[in-house]
């Protein structure tokens, strides 16, 4: 190896620490929508027209909520800002990384062939490593003051929390005054939310989120509920490592219910989502997700708490179900996973139905296909005929873009009882396993076998899928 090759060697591994693609600025961290929305909860003041005691407490109560929803809006700003500043750097590092690769190779394209070239080559490389050595230590030392700083944003939020958590005791001492109120909700929790995003999202990666792609994965890592109708109950998170694909973003698949609520079983309604497809989805606001983060290299399922109807129609008994889920990973970055998610409240008969309906259970399950292209991934395989599924990839230019929206076939509250045994393609149907199916090689009999499977596990130990091998042997 010349001098020139082990130069361009360095250089290659110090760009890879710059990741690739668009670095995504803060913007996104909209603090501006939580300041109007303090504006609106503040003006649900009591007013005149109302007096008394549970009117005082009332107004004491949103006056506190909406303060913290302000304390959360410049807290976000504040984080907004770290994660712009990032972006920033990651780019003026790049650049000056590129100015000096271009400055070695014009000055060695200068040095005339010979005997001698080499040795004339090594004072230009040798400034060359000196400058990348400048360049990189520069770039971690501003990206470090940044971590640190949202280390201390972090703080600040857990502290929001502590007073949220102590003022809720004080709260529940003053029910009596107010106990016939009924109060208007606001966004309990803002705060606490956005901690709870950072210690999942440190949790499963030992350090703090940064990138767009980092909040993504945080906010549908949270083991948390805040919908009130939850009464706390929290979903249930597995994940499993994959190798990453720079440039692909996030992938995100969720399965909602479009109606208000729906027939569960015999004389039992369930609550769906109450919406339509949604680009910005909150995770929370699914029945089951799942996120394929190709830039952390990581797969999330994700099933909520499903709440039952009480007679009058209101949020009565709350449970949630484990989703079963496992993935298989291509050598191209083709990611295919395997999922059944039940209903908490179905009978077992339901889940794990007899001959000769045992493959067909009332469950919301599927087999896709992920497939990264030039041109954003694409999705194939087979699912049940509801709920609707929506599929977005986040792009780390910070684009959005709609991979798929395939709509429940009964658009009405019969559909989990008429159409979850049923299934349909996606794409290219079936066909998309074959690569997968025949991914290994067994050499004692001289056979293609099926790529291993990687089951989800837990966020505390998530378990690691296959090292991608070139051409996607794995040898017993």
């Amino acid at each position: 190896m010349t001098p020139l090759d082990g130069f361009l060697a360095t250089w290659s591994r110090a760009r890879a620490t710059f990741g690739t693609g668009i670095p995504r600025g803060g913007e996104w961290l909209d603090g501006d929508r939580l300041s109007q929305l303090q504006t609106a909860v503040d003006a649900a003041h009591p007013g005149s027209y109302w007096t008394g005691a549970a009117a005082t407490a009332y107004g004491e109560r949103n006056a506190r909520q909406a303060q913290r929803i302000g304390r959360v809006a410049v807290l976000d700003r504040e984080l907004g800002s770290c994660v712009t500043e990032s972006a920033l750097t990651v780019s003026v590092g790049r650049q000056s990384l590129e100015a000096v690769r271009d400055w070695v190779l014009a000055t060695a394209r200068a040095v005339p062939p010979g005997s001698h070239r080499e040795q004339f080559l090594a004072p230009i490389v040798l400034q060359g490593l000196t400058q990348l050595r400048q360049a990189v230590t520069s770039s971690s030392s501003e990206l470090d003051v940044i971590a640190s700083r949202i280390r201390l944003l972090a703080d600040e939020y857990a502290d929001l929390r502590t007073e949220e958590e102590r003022q809720g005791q004080n709260e529940d001492d003053e029910t009596s005054s107010i106990q016939s109120v009924d109060l208007k909700q606001g966004p309990g929790g803002v705060g606490d939310r956005r901690f709870n995003e950072i210690e999942a999202f440190h949790t499963v990666f030992g350090r703090l989120p940064v990138s767009a792609a980092d909040w993504t994965t945080a906010a549908v890592l949270d083991p948390h509920s805040y919908d009130p109708a939850a009464a706390g109950v929290a979903p249930e998170v597995v994940l499993a490592r994959i190798d990453p694909v720079a440039g692909q973003g996030v992938v995100r698949v969720g399965q909602w219910i479009e109606q208000r609520d729906v027939i569960s079983g015999p004389w039992r309604r369930d609550f769906g989502n109450t919406r339509g497809a949604d680009p910005q989805f909150d995770p929370a606001n699914t029945k089951v997700t799942a996120y394929i983060d190709y830039e952390n290299g990581l797969v999330v399922m994700r099933q909520n708490p499903s709440v039952e109807l009480t007679p009058d129609g209101g949020p009565g008994d709350v449970r949630v179900g484990v989703p079963e889920a496992a993935v298989q990973q291509l050598p191209d970055g083709s990611v295919r996973i395997q999922y059944d998610a039940g209903n908490p409240f179905a009978p077992d008969i339901a889940t794990n139905p007899p001959w000769p309906l045992q493959d067909n259970p009332w469950t919301v399950n599927g087999d896709l296909v992920v497939t990264p292209t030039a041109d954003g991934v694409r999705v194939d395989g087979t699912r049940t005929d509801y709920p609707s599924m929506e599929v977005y990839q986040d792009l780390p230019d910070g684009t959005t873009r709609t991979v798929l929206i395939d709509p429940a076939t009964a658009g009405n509250s019969t559909g989990p009882m008429i159409n979850l045994p049923q299934h349909h393609d996606i794409g290219a149907g079936g066909s998309a396993f074959a690569p997968f199916d025949q991914g290994s090689w067994n050499p004692k009999y001289d056979i293609r076998v099926p790529l291993p499977w990687t089951e989800l596990g837990p966020a505390a130990a998530p378990p690691r899928g296959p090292t991608i091998q070139s051409p996607g042997v794995v040898h017993f």
